[in-house]
């Protein structure tokens, strides 16, 4: 967007916009910019907070009043969450199932890549029972067992066993880390009577307490080592949120 509104501005037309990763502005330097202290996916803060939404937007269209740049301002204020309030039971949110402890005798590797197929095993129930509910699932390329035995294979092997004949090997990456995370958004949220966290709440348990979030972490660090360049880039940009 910097690199479009440069070209813009070139033919006249002021440009304002919104950006959720203060480093990538600063290099571009695009002609106005509204620097947002939110989570990647979300510009305009939290959903369901029209108020909230509208100032952040008056907030950078304020920006054109300047007539030349670059200009990077910080907004100040941080997202509410998603319903308004503090919510205990958001906050306190768990995932339905406990998780049993990785075994003995195996590689730190295989231990994590165990661990992960295990919890995939105990949330496939209430995967399942979701998907019959609703009909649908925003898994797109792969099934779960796929996706884990994919990147678990990265981080064992450093490579895929048997990789997609039409994905490269950092496409496919990226899209069976994407379809493992709605796994496991999907199963921990099927459960009969089982709140639905905010986005926010979500990340911090499945990157914090989840064998999958700490296998996207090491797998990270693994193909950052890759010569692989677009392996190397999907690990830097995609696989694992900034903030964690």
């Amino acid at each position: 967007m910097g690199a479009l509104a440069h070209y813009l501005e070139t033919e006249g037309i002021p440009t304002t916009q919104i950006s959720l990763i203060a480093k990538h502005t600063q290099i571009i330097k695009p002609p106005r910019a509204l620097w947002v202290p939110f989570e990647l996916g979300r510009p305009l803060g939290a959903p369901n907070q029209p108020q909230f939404q509208t100032k952040v937007t008056q907030a950078a269209l304020k920006l054109l009043e300047a007539d030349q740049g670059p200009v990077l301002e910080s907004f100040p204020e941080e997202a509410p969450d998603s319903a308004g309030t503090e919510n205990e039971e958001t906050s306190t949110w768990a995932c339905p199932v406990s998780f049993s402890p990785p075994s003995a005798d195996q590689s730190e590797q295989e231990e994590m890549a165990g661990a992960l197929h295990r919890e995939l095993a105990k949330l496939r129930p209430w995967y399942d029972l979701g998907l019959e509910k609703r009909g649908r699932t925003a898994l797109v390329t792969f099934d779960p067992e796929s996706a884990a035995t994919l990147i678990t294979d990265y981080l064992v092997r450093g490579e895929p066993s048997s990789p997609p004949n039409d994905l490269s090997p950092g496409v496919a990456l990226r899209l069976a880390a994407q379809d493992l995370r709605a796994f496991y958004f999907e199963a921990a949220t099927s459960r009969p009577g089982a709140q639905v966290p905010d986005s926010r709440t979500f990340n911090s348990w499945f990157w914090n307490e989840t064998a999958a979030g700490k296998v996207l972490q090491a797998v990270k660090e693994v193909c950052l080592q890759s010569s692989d360049q677009e392996l190397g880039m999907t690990a830097k940009m995609f696989l694992v949120p900034m903030p964690q």
